[in-house]
């Protein structure tokens, strides 16, 4: 017998016994999350085999602290999301070892994903808290949390168009040099009070005219280096501290 007649031999005898080869060498499976870790660094998950139409696989027990996929890496990098207990997984064997198990991916099978439009980007958390890039390039956050940033250097930002920013309790804005704010017109809406670091009185210095449409109601003494004069071109009835 030929070589090559044996080879299509041995081929039909294997196709005609069809044996059980993941008994011995494991091949991609479905699998369920059942446990999760917290994080030390290092991200687990216990995880259920299942049989292809997700049911779960009597013959095989829960495989325990299998490696979850992180992207990118080195030391404290990447993007790390540790899956919820009832996720979807795809489960490996390095090398078909099933001493060697991983979690390749996750599926959202079983799990409604989060919407994204053609074109679009987005890590969401829960559908109130995410981060999208539309198709148009618009990046969109949303929280019903706080937000944190510390930045260790500078910071700069160009706006190309308006920005508004729209507080629904207090602003604080506080340097520890000063605080520059420079346009051809500023607008101040509302009752402006002006007091010292830590309260009590302040002062304010002025470089220019001011014009003033309404009364002014001063606490205290006028200084003035000039002269103080009225509409009508009167001062006989102005008092001056010099």
């Amino acid at each position: 017998m030929k070589g090559s007649e044996l080879s299509a031999l041995l081929k039909r005898v294997v196709e005609l016994v069809m044996p059980d080869l993941r008994s011995y060498y494991r091949v991609v499976r479905k699998a369920r999350v059942v446990k999760t870790y917290a994080s030390d660094g290092r991200y687990w998950a216990d995880v259920q085999p299942l049989r292809n139409d997700e049911n779960v696989d009597e013959g095989e027990p829960v495989i325990s602290k299998v490696e979850i996929p992180v992207v990118w890496a080195g030391p404290e990098r990447g993007i790390v999301c540790p899956p919820v207990a009832g996720a979807f997984c795809d489960l490996e064997y390095y090398d078909g070892d099933p001493d060697y198990p991983r979690i390749s991916n996750f599926r959202w099978h079983g799990n409604k994903a989060p919407g994204c439009e053609l074109g679009a980007f987005i890590i969401q958390q829960s559908p109130e808290v995410y981060v999208k890039i539309t198709p148009g390039g618009d990046i969109v956050h949303k929280t019903t949390g706080e937000r944190v940033n510390e930045i260790g250097g500078g910071k700069e930002e160009t706006v190309g168009a308006d920005w508004n920013i729209e507080v629904g309790g207090s602003a604080l804005i506080e340097a520890g040099v000063e605080v520059t704010v420079r346009a051809p017109q500023i607008n101040l809406v509302g009752p402006l009070l002006i007091t010292g670091v830590g309260g009590g009185n302040g002062s304010g210095a002025l470089q220019g005219d001011l014009n003033v449409i309404g009364n002014i109601t001063v606490t205290g003494d006028i200084t003035a280096t000039g002269t103080i004069i009225d509409g009508g071109g009167n001062t006989n009835h102005h008092e001056h501290a010099l």
